[in-house]
């Protein structure tokens, strides 16, 4: 039949709006940049000479601001380590917000927020020489992980920052804390473990304290209070870091305008005002706010609350000129890494894209100062110069120009003599680096905002009119829309958009031809489709008006609306996994209502007894509170003692079950699931022999992908080698959890085939039409979906990164060792994460074929299977698109980067591994239709 291939070939055409639709989101939404292992080495002056060179020789007799000025005479000369090192006490006030500082003696009635820190006001009006403020201007996302990596390194930190060790939390860049550490200084730490999970080992001294419980105000601060002071008074250290949480949560709970929020800044005014009288003259006080807070309390996007915070220096001993004439004045956060280094005798971060803030740096000469200002202009040109080898997110021509500008000001430094002068080259040399900061703000910060609302707008027209096709269109006409030319004409279309993007392209009329491909062949799409509707708009408006939906069906359409429409709250998408076992549960048990049969309710409890038996695979989140500190996070080391007879037994039970069904690829499976459990037993314990355990498991892999092969080998009956995929996809599923969680897959398994004999007991009159039509209703579709999505959390997995196990990706061996190496460590974490949406997918044709009542034509069982593949998979549609939705409205949240971009991508990922899966089990149905019925 023409038909069975136009079939499979519209869900691959689906697939591909979908996914390409999600692609440009995350194009637009999704910050990334490239991350580089690079650090900054200085050369001691000590050892250059009085030319101005590196010198191995005996000590030379001019002064050190001679060798600096025939140093800056090279501007090829390497990094000079500052001549000077002082000791920094640093205070992160989180969301230390700039106004929160300012007083306002007019104001009558302030607000619970203004006029609370006058300490501020009340240094600099006493010791202008002595205290700066500053605007301290945040760069998005303006949380607080990304600001702690901003202030140490100096860079532009996005949601990814890619490495080579992806799945470190540890910072892999060059930073401050580092190079202190790796040039002999000490940093004592207190305050937020934030800084110790991703600078560690780096404190000489560390009291760290839990952060996320944003509701508690007070016990970060009272810990930080009760040592601070004690700190100040030692001698041992040369950078203290306190980081205060209390007026960050505080916002968060209540916001600013509450009483609450008086009294955290109140304290806070009196701890700095007491830290300020009992500070040694020759220590560097900075206190810095990492971000701001909107009037709600909340952060993380870019709106100027949000990234205006505040930066306060002081040092008894003095600055360079007066305090007055910089309040209010504008600094970037990216300023603050090279600052605080010169402060502390450090040469700048690789990667830092600051500028030198000399009004909060000791008094020192003219040359002193333009070494320091060079030292950071040669970091920022080794950058570029990496940059541009490694990422070409930068346009080259850009990177060029910005280098030669860098070595020209480089060059200039010489001839400065005066302070006029430093000042006029501070002001070049400031101009450039914002600059600087321009270009990759433009490629690393900025939201896409038309990429997002193109591919929401995209989706939604994909959504929309294959749900007018499925839900409308009478089954019996859709094998004669599919025996047309409607799916050649759709391909053709899109062939044609594809080739004037790149005729348009090659004449340099668009620039990204990826998203003016995708933009193009989804709208020429959407009209295609929408005329197809209009055609039939006669038999879908007839359906619609005969049609009488049954309670099951139209709570099942809720049930699924309700799970995407709740994404948009964080606290759903912790929960999650409870909410999805309620709506799988409840929609089943409707369905085995409306059957109304012991056997039915039978089926029912049993699905409900598995269900509540994958309750103990289940994992918790860190904001899980007791769950998560109990022991129920991320599950690691080796399966215990049951666990793996668990395993074995589950295995092997499930193997030798199917084997009566499945004919004689059922040796195949057996013979899979066999090594897969050698594989589980040969390994275990400390007496195991990994090596073997390994080769096992290859062998299970041989096997598997030589069964799935001969899967094509044509047959009578479909049913069968749709649950022989099953069984594979399952195997698969199994090797890659390991013996921890391969329990969880086999009552996944079991609940699909729960699931799977209830719909088949759906009430019918009778005949196999109605059967098929029953069978294959939304309700159906939805059911399945919910069961798919439940089970990602059944298998103990989380929408969170520290939730990815990649202990799979060497279960069989190092695929490094490999040609495709990194294809195969992201094939096995792929199917560990999403290997149940992927079974689900791939089994959802068996809920029109299963069982009694389905024996029709060959086009009639085609048809069916179509609708509902199609239905399933735009389920997962849908709930991507709810994820992509929530994640625009959501963009400035609080928990935008740690809950609500997460789940976009793993709800993202979830739906590829559906679409995928629908696409293998439509094509073997399609594949293994009888003979006899072929032509029909």
């Amino acid at each position: 039949m023409k038909e069975r291939w136009n079939f499979i070939l519209y869900l691959l055409w689906f697939s591909y709006l979908i996914m390409s639709a999600v692609f440009m989101f995350g194009q637009g939404f999704l910050l990334s940049r490239k991350t580089l292992s690079d650090v900054t080495e200085c050369v001691p002056l000590k050892d250059f000479g009085c030319d101005g060179r590196e010198s191995n020789t005996s000590r030379s007799s001019c002064s050190d601001e001679e060798k600096i000025r025939r140093i800056l005479s090279n501007p090829g000369a390497p990094i000079v380590c500052a001549p000077g090192r002082n000791r920094v006490m640093f205070v992160l006030v989180d969301a230390l917000r700039y106004d929160f500082t300012e007083y306002d003696e007019k104001l009558v009635k302030p607000l619970p927020y203004q006029n609370r820190m006058p300490v501020f006001r009340e240094t600099l009006a006493r010791w202008p020489e002595r205290a700066r403020l500053f605007r301290f201007m945040a760069d998005p996302p303006t949380t607080t992980l990304q600001r702690v990596k901003a202030l140490v390194t100096g860079s532009l930190p996005t949601f990814i920052d890619i490495s080579s060790n992806f799945a470190a939390v540890e910072l892999q860049e060059d930073n401050v804390v580092n190079q202190l550490h790796k040039n002999g200084g000490k940093a004592v730490l207190l305050g937020d473990d934030t800084w110790a999970r991703i600078i560690p080992k780096r404190w000489m001294r560390s009291h760290a304290l839990y952060s996320f419980h944003t509701w508690d105000l007070d016990t970060v601060d009272i810990e930080v209070d009760s040592r601070i002071f004690d700190e100040v008074k030692q001698k041992d250290w040369d950078l203290l870091l306190a980081h205060y949480l209390g007026v960050d949560h505080a916002g968060h709970r209540y916001g600013p305008n509450h009483p609450e929020m008086t009294r955290k800044l109140e304290e806070t005014n009196a701890r700095l005002q007491k830290l300020i009288e009992m500070l040694p003259p020759d220590v560097l006080l900075f206190v810095v706010g990492d971000h701001g807070m909107t009037e709600t309390g909340d952060h993380g996007g870019e709106s100027k609350a949000e990234r205006t915070a505040a930066f306060f220096a002081y040092r008894g001993a003095g600055f360079s000129g007066v305090g007055d004439s910089t309040i209010g004045i504008e600094v970037q956060q990216t300023d603050f890494a090279p600052t605080l280094s010169a402060a502390l005798g450090l040469p700048p971060p690789a990667p830092s894209l600051g500028n030198l803030l000399l009004p909060v740096l000791p008094k020192t000469s003219v040359p002193v100062s333009l070494l320091q200002m060079t030292n950071t202009l040669k970091q920022i040109t080794q950058y570029l110069i990496r940059y541009g080898e490694e990422s070409q997110q930068v346009p080259l021509d850009r990177l060029a120009l910005l280098i030669n500008s860098t070595r020209e000001q480089m060059s200039k430094a010489v001839a400065v003599e005066t302070e006029e002068e430093l000042d006029v080259y501070l002001a070049d040399v400031k101009a450039l680096s914002e600059n600087t900061r321009n270009v990759f703000r433009e490629v690393w910060v900025e939201f896409d905002s038309l990429s997002m609302l193109r591919a929401l707008l995209l989706l939604l027209l994909a959504i929309f009119f294959n749900w007018l096709i499925t839900e409308g269109l009478p089954i019996e006409r859709v094998p004669l829309v599919f025996a047309s030319s409607f799916v050649p004409t759709g391909y053709a279309a899109m062939a044609v958009c594809i080739s004037l993007c790149y005729t348009a392209y090659s004449f340099k009329l668009i620039e990204d031809v990826v998203h003016a491909i995708i933009l193009s062949t989804g709208l020429a799409s959407g009209a295609i489709t929408s005329a197809l509707v209009i055609m039939h708009w006669d038999g879908i408006t007839q359906r619609w008006y005969e049609g009488r939906s049954l309670f099951y069906e139209r709570f099942a359409r809720g049930a699924l609306v309700a799970s995407a429409a709740v994404l948009v709250s964080n606290s759903y998408i912790i929960e999650e996994g409870a909410g999805l076992s309620f709506l799988a549960l409840s929609v089943l048990g409707l369905m085995a209502w409306n059957v109304g049969t012991l056997k039915a309710l039978g089926l029912w409890l049993a699905f409900g007894g598995v269900l509540a038996a994958t309750r103990n695979y289940r994992g918790c989140r860190e904001e899980q509170g007791d769950c998560w500190t109990a022991g129920g996070g991320v599950v690691t080391g080796q399966a215990s003692r049951a666990a793996l007879v668990l395993a074995l037994g589950a295995t092997a039970a499930v193997v030798a079950v199917a084997r009566r069904y499945v004919g004689w690829r059922g040796h195949g499976v057996v013979v899979a699931g066999l090594l897969a459990c050698g594989h589980w037993a040969v390994g275990w314990g400390s007496l195991g022999s990994p090596s073997r355990s390994r080769l096992l498991a290859r062998c299970s892999w041989v096997v598997l992908i030589g069964m799935f092969a001969l899967l094509w080998r044509r047959e009578r009956d479909s049913t069968v080698v749709l649950l022989v995929c099953s069984l594979l996809i399952y195997i698969a599923n199994t090797l890659v959890l390991g013996a921890a969680y391969a329990p969880a897959a086999a009552l996944a398994l079991v609940s699909g085939f729960l699931a799977l004999n209830i719909v088949s007991l759906l009430k019918t009159d009778g005949t196999s039409k109605s059967s098929l039509t029953t069978r294959c209703n939304s309700s159906v579709a939805c059911a399945w979906a919910l069961l798919a999505s439940y089970h990602f959390y059944g298998t103990g997995h989380h929408a969170t990164v520290g939730h990815v196990r990649w202990a799979p990706a060497f279960h069989a061996g190092d695929p490094n060792y490999t040609v495709a190496g990194h294809q195969i460590m992201a094939t096995f974490v792929l199917l560990e994460c999403f290997g149940m949406p992927l079974l689900f997918g791939a089994a959802a044709p068996l809920l029109a074929l299963w069982g009694r009542g389905a024996a029709a034509s060959a086009r009639s069982q085609l048809a069916a299977v179509f609708s509902l593949c199609l239905k399933f998979a735009l389920c997962f549609a849908i709930r991507s698109f709810a994820c992509a939705l929530s994640a625009t409205i959501h963009c400035r949240h609080l928990m935008i980067w740690g809950v609500f971009t997460p789940k976009l991508l793993f709800e993202s990922a979830a739906c590829g591994a559906a679409l995928l899966g629908t696409l293998i089990g439509a094509s073997l149905a399609a594949w293994h239709l009888p003979a006899s019925q072929r032509n029909s």
